[in-house]
Protein backbone atom coordinates (compact mmCIF):
# COMPACT_ATOMS: atom_id res chain seq x y z
CA UNK A 1 0.00 0.00 0.00
CA UNK A 2 1.51 3.19 -1.42
CA UNK A 3 2.35 6.02 1.86
CA UNK A 4 0.25 9.10 1.90
CA UNK A 5 1.84 12.13 0.45
CA UNK A 6 3.99 14.24 3.28
CA UNK A 7 1.42 16.74 2.27
CA UNK A 8 -1.53 14.90 3.30
CA UNK A 9 0.23 13.30 6.44
CA UNK A 10 0.45 17.11 7.68
CA UNK A 11 -2.80 18.23 6.81
CA UNK A 12 -4.12 15.31 8.69
CA UNK A 13 -2.22 16.24 11.68
CA UNK A 14 -3.20 19.94 11.50
CA UNK A 15 -7.13 18.42 11.57
CA UNK A 16 -6.21 16.39 14.25
CA UNK A 17 -4.87 19.60 16.22
CA UNK A 18 -8.04 21.64 15.57
CA UNK A 19 -8.95 24.97 14.22
CA UNK A 20 -7.45 27.66 16.44
CA UNK A 21 -4.33 25.67 16.39
CA UNK A 22 -0.87 27.10 16.39
CA UNK A 23 2.32 24.78 14.55
CA UNK A 24 5.61 24.95 14.24
CA UNK A 25 7.48 22.68 11.62
CA UNK A 26 8.36 21.02 14.59
CA UNK A 27 5.10 19.29 15.21
CA UNK A 28 5.41 17.29 11.89
CA UNK A 29 9.59 16.38 12.24
CA UNK A 30 8.27 12.49 12.51
CA UNK A 31 6.05 13.03 9.25
CA UNK A 32 9.18 13.74 6.54
CA UNK A 33 12.73 15.21 6.40
CA UNK A 34 12.78 18.86 7.02
CA UNK A 35 12.45 19.88 3.41
CA UNK A 36 9.10 18.04 2.76
CA UNK A 37 8.03 19.17 5.39
CA UNK A 38 8.59 23.10 4.70
CA UNK A 39 7.43 22.54 1.00
CA UNK A 40 4.20 20.87 2.56
CA UNK A 41 3.07 24.00 4.58
CA UNK A 42 4.25 26.17 1.85
CA UNK A 43 1.65 24.38 -0.30
CA UNK A 44 -1.11 24.37 2.47
CA UNK A 45 -0.42 28.39 2.71
CA UNK A 46 -0.66 28.50 -0.92
CA UNK A 47 -4.16 26.93 -0.52
CA UNK A 48 -5.54 28.89 1.96
CA UNK A 49 -5.25 26.28 4.60
CA UNK A 50 -3.13 27.81 6.84
CA UNK A 51 -1.90 31.30 7.40
CA UNK A 52 1.49 31.86 7.90
CA UNK A 53 1.95 34.50 10.86
CA UNK A 54 5.64 34.72 11.64
CA UNK A 55 8.77 32.58 11.26
CA UNK A 56 8.01 29.02 11.04
CA UNK A 57 4.79 29.88 12.97
CA UNK A 58 1.49 28.55 11.09
CA UNK A 59 -2.33 29.37 12.20
CA UNK A 60 -5.05 27.10 11.25
CA UNK A 61 -8.23 29.37 11.38
CA UNK A 62 -11.55 28.93 11.72
CA UNK A 63 -13.97 30.52 10.21
CA UNK A 64 -15.84 33.59 11.32
CA UNK A 65 -19.50 34.84 10.25
CA UNK A 66 -18.60 38.56 11.14
CA UNK A 67 -15.14 39.18 9.96
CA UNK A 68 -14.06 36.09 7.43
CA UNK A 69 -12.20 33.70 9.58
CA UNK A 70 -10.24 34.09 13.57
CA UNK A 71 -7.06 35.94 14.35
CA UNK A 72 -4.33 33.79 16.32
CA UNK A 73 -4.90 34.31 19.72
CA UNK A 74 -1.28 35.48 21.48
CA UNK A 75 -1.35 32.51 24.00
CA UNK A 76 -1.50 30.01 21.69
CA UNK A 77 1.26 31.81 19.67
CA UNK A 78 3.50 32.12 23.02
CA UNK A 79 2.77 28.18 23.71
CA UNK A 80 3.29 27.24 20.51
CA UNK A 81 7.38 28.89 20.65
CA UNK A 82 7.78 27.76 24.12
CA UNK A 83 7.20 24.39 22.73
CA UNK A 84 9.40 24.69 19.38
CA UNK A 85 12.07 26.54 21.67
CA UNK A 86 12.29 24.26 24.32
CA UNK A 87 12.04 27.16 26.41
CA UNK A 88 9.31 27.92 29.24
CA UNK A 89 7.64 31.21 28.98
CA UNK A 90 4.91 33.04 31.46
CA UNK A 91 3.39 36.14 32.34
CA UNK A 92 5.32 39.58 33.20
CA UNK A 93 5.96 40.62 36.83
CA UNK A 94 3.32 43.70 35.77
CA UNK A 95 0.43 41.39 34.22
CA UNK A 96 0.82 39.20 37.49
CA UNK A 97 0.18 42.13 39.76
CA UNK A 98 -2.97 43.04 37.52
CA UNK A 99 -4.19 39.82 37.70
CA UNK A 100 -3.96 38.75 41.10
CA UNK A 101 -5.47 42.30 41.96
CA UNK A 102 -2.66 43.69 43.43
CA UNK A 103 -2.30 46.58 40.90
CA UNK A 104 -5.02 48.22 38.77
CA UNK A 105 -2.33 49.42 36.39
CA UNK A 106 -2.82 47.27 33.04
CA UNK A 107 -0.07 46.95 31.34
CA UNK A 108 -0.02 48.08 27.19
CA UNK A 109 2.70 46.05 25.45
CA UNK A 110 2.29 42.35 24.90
CA UNK A 111 5.53 41.03 27.15
CA UNK A 112 5.76 37.59 28.59
CA UNK A 113 9.43 36.29 30.87
CA UNK A 114 11.44 33.57 29.83
CA UNK A 115 14.13 30.99 31.41
CA UNK A 116 15.52 31.91 27.05
CA UNK A 117 16.89 34.80 25.51
CA UNK A 118 14.90 38.05 25.58
CA UNK A 119 14.05 39.15 22.17
CA UNK A 120 11.21 40.39 20.09
CA UNK A 121 9.04 37.97 17.98
CA UNK A 122 7.33 40.22 14.91
CA UNK A 123 4.46 38.67 13.86
CA UNK A 124 2.87 39.37 10.33
CA UNK A 125 0.14 41.97 10.31
CA UNK A 126 -3.37 40.42 10.25
CA UNK A 127 -4.37 42.61 7.08
CA UNK A 128 -2.19 43.64 3.97
CA UNK A 129 -0.67 46.74 4.80
CA UNK A 130 -1.64 46.61 8.60
CA UNK A 131 1.01 47.22 11.69
CA UNK A 132 2.97 44.07 12.22
CA UNK A 133 2.29 43.19 16.21
CA UNK A 134 5.23 42.17 19.01
CA UNK A 135 5.04 39.59 21.05
CA UNK A 136 8.46 40.63 23.47
CA UNK A 137 9.88 38.21 25.68
CA UNK A 138 12.24 39.11 28.67
CA UNK A 139 14.94 36.66 30.07
CA UNK A 140 14.41 36.44 34.14
CA UNK A 141 15.41 34.29 37.06
CA UNK A 142 15.14 30.97 36.27
CA UNK A 143 14.61 30.49 40.19
CA UNK A 144 10.82 31.96 39.73
CA UNK A 145 10.05 30.47 36.21
CA UNK A 146 10.41 26.97 37.99
CA UNK A 147 7.10 27.86 40.45
CA UNK A 148 5.19 24.24 40.01
CA UNK A 149 1.95 26.08 39.73
CA UNK A 150 0.26 29.07 38.19
CA UNK A 151 -1.50 30.36 41.28
CA UNK A 152 1.95 30.53 42.99
CA UNK A 153 3.95 32.11 39.98
CA UNK A 154 1.45 34.75 39.78
CA UNK A 155 1.18 35.64 43.24
CA UNK A 156 4.96 35.74 44.00
CA UNK A 157 5.63 37.89 40.24
CA UNK A 158 3.34 40.20 41.49
CA UNK A 159 4.18 40.83 44.90
CA UNK A 160 7.68 41.47 43.57
CA UNK A 161 6.83 43.92 41.07
CA UNK A 162 4.42 45.77 42.98
CA UNK A 163 7.24 45.98 45.46
CA UNK A 164 6.85 44.76 49.89
CA UNK A 165 6.41 48.86 50.17
CA UNK A 166 3.12 49.31 48.48
CA UNK A 167 1.75 46.11 49.81
CA UNK A 168 -1.55 46.84 52.19
CA UNK A 169 -4.34 45.78 53.69
CA UNK A 170 -6.58 46.98 50.13
CA UNK A 171 -3.90 45.34 47.94
CA UNK A 172 -3.75 41.97 50.49
CA UNK A 173 -7.91 42.23 50.63
CA UNK A 174 -8.35 41.65 46.93
CA UNK A 175 -5.24 39.19 46.40
CA UNK A 176 -6.74 37.08 49.02
CA UNK A 177 -10.30 38.07 47.38
CA UNK A 178 -8.96 36.52 44.08
CA UNK A 179 -7.59 33.50 45.37
CA UNK A 180 -8.91 30.58 43.39
CA UNK A 181 -10.26 27.53 45.45
CA UNK A 182 -7.09 25.43 44.82
CA UNK A 183 -4.69 28.38 45.85
CA UNK A 184 -4.34 27.67 49.13
CA UNK A 185 -2.28 23.97 48.09
CA UNK A 186 -0.62 25.73 44.92
CA UNK A 187 1.01 28.07 47.07
CA UNK A 188 1.99 25.52 49.60
CA UNK A 189 3.76 23.68 46.67
CA UNK A 190 5.67 27.12 45.66
CA UNK A 191 6.49 28.13 49.16
CA UNK A 192 10.10 27.25 48.59
CA UNK A 193 11.09 29.41 46.00
CA UNK A 194 9.30 32.97 47.48
CA UNK A 195 11.76 35.94 48.59
CA UNK A 196 11.08 35.54 52.44
CA UNK A 197 9.14 38.59 53.06
CA UNK A 198 6.90 37.07 49.67
CA UNK A 199 6.63 33.72 51.80
CA UNK A 200 5.38 35.14 54.98
CA UNK A 201 2.45 37.10 52.95
CA UNK A 202 1.80 33.47 50.85
CA UNK A 203 1.33 31.61 54.85
CA UNK A 204 -0.70 34.26 55.75
CA UNK A 205 -2.95 33.91 52.58
CA UNK A 206 -2.65 29.87 53.31
CA UNK A 207 -4.17 30.57 56.89
CA UNK A 208 -6.72 33.33 56.10
CA UNK A 209 -8.22 31.32 52.60
CA UNK A 210 -11.62 29.93 52.93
Amino acid sequence: MKRPSVEKLVLARIEERGRGSVLTPRDFRDLGSRGAVALALHRLVKKEVLRNIGNGLYFFPEPDEMFGETVAGTYEIVAAIAKRDGITIRQTHAYAANITGISTQVPTRVAFQTDGRSRKIRLRPHEPGGRAPEIILRRTSSRYMRARTEVGYLVIQGLRDYGRKHIGKEEYAELLRRLPPSGKEDLKKDLDIAPVWIADIMRRLIAEAP
